[in-house]
């Protein structure tokens, strides 16, 4: 009878902690930190941090004292031939969590424009080289590539956002920043080379909006042979 009652109450323990517990696992305690130099990044729960660099345009729940949850995009850096996530000098923390949706650059972003113009992903590494205009009007794009990995790349797949001096985003393409010749192997991107993309041609961007030239960059897809 004295078993019977003991598993009861553990059960009925289980029941209560089960919600707490859950939600816990959902909010996944994410953490928003700023920088010595201003800027703000997001640490997650499985040791990466990323830029935050937008702000929302959902509601949030923060702890005390308020902070502002904001999309975020992913930067990292090399060391020691690998791609690794750097480990920022800290400020005071703030635990924030909830629905993350993005709106325009945050100030501090666009304080920090050169922060958002590389990316890095599977021991390759894409930034920002210059930017021109033709006689169309049209502005042109070129990127500088660089790779620590064992992979031979044959395509990396990248996504550009293009932001107004508001920090309005006007516009995001998708680009092969780097696309080699079928079967032809001195094309490929191998471990220790750079290498400078071609001119990306972009239509509908008004120069005099574009003049602090914000942008955020994100690979995303690679393949190697």
């Amino acid at each position: 009878m004295y078993k019977a009652l003991q598993s009861c109450a553990i059960m009925a323990l289980f029941l209560l902690m089960a919600p707490a517990f859950a939600a816990d696992k959902a909010d996944d305690a994410v953490a928003l930190i700023t920088l010595e130099n201003g800027a703000t990044v997001r640490l997650n729960a499985d040791f990466t941090w990323e830029y935050v660099f937008l702000t929302p345009q959902a509601n949030t729940v923060t702890t005390e004292p308020q902070a502002t949850t904001e999309t975020i995009q992913t930067q990292t850096s090399t060391e020691a031939g690998q791609v690794v996530a750097q480990a920022p000098k800290v400020q005071p923390v703030v635990i924030a969590s909830g629905p993350v949706v993005g709106g325009a650059m945050t100030a501090s972003a666009m304080d920090h424009a050169n922060l958002l113009r590389s990316t890095a992903k599977g021991g390759a590494k894409v930034s920002y080289l210059k930017s021109q205009w033709d006689s169309k009007g049209r502005l042109g794009l070129n990127f500088e590539l660089s790779s620590n990995s064992e992979e031979n790349y044959v395509i990396i797949e990248m996504e550009i956002g293009l932001y107004a001096d508001s920090g309005e985003l006007i516009k995001t393409e998708t680009v092969n920043v780097w696309q080699a010749i079928f079967r032809v192997p001195e094309t490929y991107l191998r471990k220790g080379q750079t290498r400078d993309s071609e001119t990306f041609w972009i239509e509908g961007i008004d120069k005099a909006r574009w003049s602090k030239e914000l942008m955020t960059l994100k690979i995303i897809d690679m393949s190697s042979r």
